[in-house]
């Protein structure tokens, strides 16, 4: 359920940089190790995710060459902290927007010079662990954090994955999540140009609330949601599990319930994914084709392999994200 979640947060995030793909795609690569470029962007960013989290476990806080390797993953250019110079005007990172006539117009342009950015980084960092220092709420010290994040723009490429994986973190450092579940970008993608309004109106008028509001919406709305596809999901898989659906099928009991857990996990599988469990190869499709008979998966023909899809949870997040439009 974790890597289901991870990779839905996953996608919303990417789509915030337009990055688009579908969930078939998402899934099929994530079990077949075979991505659209689009959906490969996706995958990178929840291994970006999962790297956080894992420092984050090893350490209980994450450093700064810990963030250089979040962005890793989510960066085609260079990982590392920009060494770009202000003096060198052709290679200045700005954050700029293509007007309707094709003008470029430059709303932001981030401090520069390496030492300069890893110097705000720390600080950063030491806002939002320093507890006896900033005796400030620490959903408060995460929102300010992340305008902070975005507004040095350490990395030519990746700042804004980068910077909403790090909510994530620091949400599982204060301990408000124990995984790193929650489907945070949702809510950017539907209040996106709301979102970068308020992240400009904070440069120039150095009022802070109002990035403060949207970001604490942002997590409560999202916990909500979050919370509601979990629930759908424990729902869906208490329902194919109970006693009564798994006496309506033909076979070991204890391994057609690892084999439908198993289906809520990967969302597509094949004969094979159930011969590692040690199904017998003419019996896993057996066990198969009677979930595509109860209407649970389907089944399509790719290559020389049967491949089976959980249509209902891919149903489940098809609605969450017509919700999200």
């Amino acid at each position: 359920m974790i890597d289901t979640l991870s990779l839905q947060e996953a996608k919303v995030s990417s789509n915030v940089e337009n990055i688009v793909t579908t969930n078939d795609e998402l899934y099929m690569g994530a079990a077949f190790n075979s991505y659209t470029a689009e959906a490969k962007e996706v995958a990178n960013y929840k291994d970006a995710l999962f790297i956080g989290f894992e420092r984050l476990k090893e350490k209980g806080i994450i450093s700064l060459s810990d963030i250089e390797e979040i962005n890793r993953p989510v960066n085609n250019k260079m990982h590392l902290i920009r060494t770009n110079l202000p003096n060198f005007q052709s290679d200045l990172t700005r954050i700029a927007n293509k007007k309707a006539n094709g003008e470029i117009e430059i709303l932001y342009t981030p401090p520069h010079g390496k030492e300069l950015l890893q110097k705000l980084l720390i600080d950063m960092l030491d806002y939002v662990y320093d507890d006896d220092t900033y005796l400030i709420h620490p959903l408060i010290k995460i929102a300010l954090a992340h305008y902070q994040f975005e507004s040095i723009h350490p990395f030519r490429n990746g700042n804004g994955r980068t910077g909403r994986i790090l909510n994530i973190i620091f949400l599982c450092q204060k301990e408000y999540l124990s995984y790193p579940i929650l489907y945070t970008s949702s809510y950017i993608i539907k209040n996106k140009n709301q979102y970068y309004n308020l992240l400009q109106k904070s440069k120039e008028t150095l009022n802070y609330t109002e990035i403060i509001e949207y970001m604490l919406n942002s997590f409560k709305h999202t916990a909500h949601k979050t919370l509601h596809i979990v629930e759908n999901i424990k729902g869906m898989l208490a329902e194919y599990t109970n006693e009564d659906f798994i006496n309506e099928l033909k076979g070991q009991k204890t391994l057609l319930i690892e084999m439908i857990e198993m289906i809520f996990e990967k969302v597509y599988v094949r004969n094979a994914d159930l011969v590692k469990m040690g199904i017998h190869r003419q019996t896993a499709a057996t066990y198969l084709d009677q979930l595509v008979d109860k209407g649970l998966l389907t089944k399509e023909k790719v290559g020389r392999d049967n491949i089976y899809k959980n249509i209902k949870l891919l149903e489940l997040f098809e609605g969450e994200d017509k919700n999200d439009q």
